[in-house]
């Protein structure tokens, strides 16, 4: 008698319709924050804030500078302390359960904004003006929200980290990719128009979906058993201490190790190459090129729609080869396609074929970006290596938007080319770095991440 064949992570062990049972769920959650953090509330806080005359600069700060700040100081601390987290219910459960009802509850405050700041001036301060209180209480349910939202927005991408068998991951990511493009699809012609207009009804509607799809990934989503901490830190030492020790030993287990360096560096600088071209690209088509903003969007759209079709064969791809092959090639096309732009985009036909070609192999490279990380990171603290390659990226990320904007404004817009020509062949060589620490410690078959040894352990 033949028995189903089953799939193992840790000590998580699935038959097929078991693994897609639970992929489902994981999916339905990642997409619905991508829905609501990254479409609903980014999009619509400008517009809220424009109606209280807010500047740019302020909004700026308000929605950028304070956020990435934040994340800075809070990522790191609730990554870690998801790693080293154990419960009856998983050590990411317990966060998302917690996390979600503030994230939606605060979410439709910013949307009754308008009521609140009426009631806090009726009844408390009579005397200010309404739209003085109004920007006051927004700013204030922002920066709460950007807070709340932290923890679901780093722990959730570890649960399918903890949950999905490594050989599934690629196609897992094509998914999500794929389904991620609809998502902005029904956002942006569905949605977006009468959110603007009806913020009391959307703001709800879309909170309420994402606090069904949190609800239900944490009925349905089992994590496996992980092996006890062991941090060699005394817990009588004083508070002050330990805190001393448990940051220097992040640390020393995030950034003790070549090959982890590197590829932060290679993703860090991955993500600054995309600068230029994302704050100038439009200006360059259309001001250098003479593009209409329709002639743009359309370009765009092509992009997308052909990136969505492509990533979703490439996930089997990526499974059967390793990311860090994919992530390689997809360096060495991008550097062509940027050299080719610079000489040759001259006029909209050009710009749309190397506009195409560059938003597909873009989705290619960020499709293994997220897996490569998992690859090489140890499984068991990947939320703390995880938040350490975040920590590299936003600081890379900070100095190269002033550098970005600085060489634009002396060669003009078609230095998106040469920036973007430059920094990837910059991420490929420290690549190069990391596939050959990864080589030398077993490659594809034998790779068994590196792991910091305190003097106590080695003893």
């Amino acid at each position: 008698m033949s028995t189903a064949k089953t799939y193992s992570i840790g000590t998580l062990t699935y038959t097929m319709p078991r693994l897609l049972f639970v992929s489902f769920w994981v999916l339905g959650a990642l997409l619905s924050l991508n829905l609501l953090a990254y479409k609903m509330v980014p999009t619509l806080m400008p517009i809220l804030f424009d109606q209280h005359h807010v500047s740019a600069s302020t909004m700026a700060i308000l929605t950028s500078s304070i956020p990435s700040i934040i994340n800075v100081f809070v990522c790191p601390f609730i990554s870690t302390l998801s790693d080293k987290t154990r419960t009856r219910w998983g050590r990411r459960i317990p966060y998302l359960a917690v996390s979600t009802p503030f994230v939606v509850g605060i979410m439709i405050l910013i949307a009754y904004e308008p009521d609140i700041a009426a009631f806090i001036q009726r009844v408390c301060l009579p005397e200010t003006g309404l739209n003085q209180i109004g920007t006051w209480v927004l700013a204030v349910l922002v920066i709460v929200f950007q807070l709340a939202y932290l923890i679901p927005g780093s722990v959730v991408y570890y649960v399918y980290a903890d949950v999905i068998p490594k050989q599934f991951i690629g196609r897992f990511m094509a998914a999500s990719s794929f389904l991620g493009t609809g998502v902005t699809f029904v956002f942006n012609y569905f949605v977006l128009a009468p959110a603007v207009d009806n913020p009391k009804i959307w703001f709800p509607i879309i909170g309420g979906l994402y606090f069904f799809s949190y609800l239900m990934l944490c009925i349905f989503v089992k994590e496996g058993e992980y092996p006890p901490v062991d941090d060699n830190i005394n817990r009588q030492d004083k508070l002050i201490k330990r805190i001393k020790e448990h940051v220097a030993l992040y640390f020393r287990e995030c950034y003790s190790f070549r090959i982890y360096i590197m590829l932060f560096i290679t993703t860090g600088v991955t993500q600054a190459s995309t600068l230029c071209r994302g704050m100038f690209n439009l200006l360059f088509a259309t001001k250098d090129l003479g593009m209409t903003p329709k002639e743009f969007g359309n370009t765009m759209a092509i992009g997308a729609v052909i990136a969505a079709v492509i990533v979703l064969p490439m996930g089997r791809i990526m499974d059967k080869l390793h990311p860090i092959y994919i992530f390689m090639v997809s360096g060495f096309v991008i550097i062509a396609m940027n050299l080719w732009g610079y000489f040759f985009v001259t006029d909209a036909a050009s710009f749309t074929v190397v506009g195409v070609a560059i938003v597909v192999i873009y989705a290619i490279q960020s499709l293994s970006s997220g897996p490569l990380l998992l690859y090489l990171v140890p499984r068991e603290q990947y939320g703390q290596f995880a938040s350490a390659n975040s920590l590299i990226n936003c600081s890379i990320m900070f100095f190269a938007s002033m550098l970005g904007g600085y060489c634009t404004d002396l060669f003009g817009y078609r230095m998106i080319f040469i920036w973007d020509f430059l920094l990837t062949i910059l991420a490929t060589v420290t690549l190069f770095v990391v596939y050959a620490d990864w080589k030398r410690a077993g490659g594809k078959e034998n790779y068994v991440a590196p792991l910091y040894q305190s003097a106590a352990h080695r003893g």
